[in-house]
């Protein structure tokens, strides 16, 4: 399975943002979103990967970034 780079476009009510390349993926969430639910979510869709995919994740007004790895 591979991971999509359109997460914009599948979760358009939590994400604001995401940037990043190939290595990895910066997602920027709206305020309010759940980041461990959001997270979750991202591991049950997205396992089985056949390259590991790693993500930073945090909300639109804080620096603190959480970091997941897909694999």
């Amino acid at each position: 399975m591979e991971f999509p780079h359109e997460l914009k476009e599948l979760y358009p009510d939590k994400i604001i943002e995401v940037r990043g390349n190939a290595d990895a993926l910066t997602v920027i969430l709206i305020d309010g979103v759940d980041i461990e639910l959001f997270k979750n979510d991202l591991k049950k869709k997205y396992s089985g990967l056949e390259d590991p995919q790693t993500l930073f994740i945090k909300h639109e007004n804080k620096q603190d970034f959480e970091k997941l790895i897909l694999e």
